[in-house]
């Protein structure tokens, strides 16, 4: 039990001195809080401190088991309260979104159909869960392993080679692939503005401690429970005596979160989807402990890299070549795939690039409807795989 409550408890701070670390240390800042926690937990798990007794670590292995399932329904509440679609910009940015989320779709199946072979057996359950990664981020990922049944083993191959793969895919663009686009695609007119990125930014935990933030978390996190609890007996109902359906579960998640940000109260939490992104942090750190290197098959993650790297580059590419036709610029057509694959978290990094303020919001907005979307379109894509 005490050993229990000390994992518990390394589990909750060590994000929190992990984010401090990135912020202080150059290395850890471009490593980022999720590749760093992936790394602290494979090293946690794989350095013999947990016990090696058989029925002992199969007790430790369910219990990890049960703080992951436990922290992604109580997340994907609080990310989604920030999502204010009243205020979405139409045009443009709604056609970016749309061709962003059919190429990310689109490549998938390619890539699929290439590498099904190789990536073996739960390769529908990989892609199904990658849709989810490139439309949504991390909880998206999270979320679909859990509604398709992807293996520990397959989700932290996949959450590594995605770390790899987005880090080269961010430098290309920082390094002249806006620049290509912008040739390929043309822009519009406005005034070049240094986006600056505010130290404080990079902190958004910084005042959660004060009363206010409190008292918003807890309300927060008590709608988030109730959400939770309707959605388990509902994938209670659905499930039968299966069990638990993690389908109806999620979606049933998704759908009321999305319901209760009609409330301009729930839209004014502003704390609440750096709250849910903790909850993430915690759970990758959660996976990454559960990781036993000796079982990853190795041979297998280099094709799931490429696996990867041609669905990230090619749903790039396929955005930046139907942006022309239907009028969207190469900023927003950019900055669009760079928020469905890397989370509205890189966008101001991004902007930064482009030297374009106006991309911020469009880029925000979109990675936050894609979110929203990710879950639906990850399992329609897993049904269509299990059919080809």
């Amino acid at each position: 039990m005490i050993a229990k409550l000390l994992l518990i408890f390394f589990y909750l701070l060590a994000p929190a001195g992990v984010l401090w670390i990135t912020r202080k240390f150059e290395l850890f800042r471009r490593l980022g809080p999720v590749l760093t926690l992936y790394i602290l937990g494979v090293i946690v798990a794989n350095i013999g401190i947990f016990p090696s007794d058989a029925e002992l670590h199969k007790s430790f292995l369910a219990f990890q088991e049960s703080i992951s399932e436990i922290l992604v329904p109580l997340a994907l509440p609080m990310m989604l309260f920030g999502c204010n679609f009243k205020r979405f910009s139409w045009g443009k940015s709604l056609s970016a979104l749309i061709v962003g989320v059919v190429s990310v779709a689109a490549i998938v199946v390619v890539s699929y159909l290439m590498f099904a072979e190789e990536l073996g057996v739960e390769s529908p359950k990989m892609a199904a869960s990658l849709v989810g990664q490139y439309t949504g981020g991390a909880a998206n990922l999270a979320a679909i392993k859990q509604m398709v049944g992807l293996s520990t083993e397959s989700f932290v191959m996949l959450s590594t080679c995605n770390l790899i793969v987005s880090f080269f895919y961010l430098m290309f663009l920082m390094g002249g692939g806006v620049t290509i686009a912008r040739k390929i695609v043309g822009r519009n007119n406005y005034t070049e503005q240094e986006v600056k990125i505010d130290k404080d930014d990079d902190n958004p935990y910084r005042d959660f401690a004060t009363k206010a933030s409190i008292i918003q978390l807890l309300k927060v996190f008590a709608a988030s429970v109730v959400i939770m609890g309707i959605s388990v007996v509902v994938g209670k109902v659905v499930g039968g005596k299966s069990g638990i359906s993690m389908v109806a579960l999620i979606l049933t998640i998704t759908t009321l979160s999305l319901l209760m940000t009609g409330s301009k109260q729930v839209r004014s939490w502003d704390k609440s989807y750096d709250a849910g992104m903790y909850l993430i942090y915690v759970f990758c750190l959660v996976m990454a402990t559960m990781a036993d290197l000796s079982s990853i098959n190795w041979e297998q993650s280099i094709f799931v890299l490429m696996f990867q790297a041609v669905i990230i580059f090619g749903s790039l590419l396929i955005t930046v070549l139907l942006a022309r036709p239907l009028r969207i610029d190469a900023d927003t057509a950019v900055i669009t795939s760079n928020t469905l694959v890397n989370s509205p978290v890189c966008v101001p990094m991004i902007a930064a690039t482009m030297k374009n303020r106006d991309v911020v919001v469009v880029g925000i907005t979109n990675g936050l409807a894609g979110y929203a979307i990710g879950n639906y379109l990850g399992y329609l894509i897993y049904q269509l795989l299990l059919m080809l």
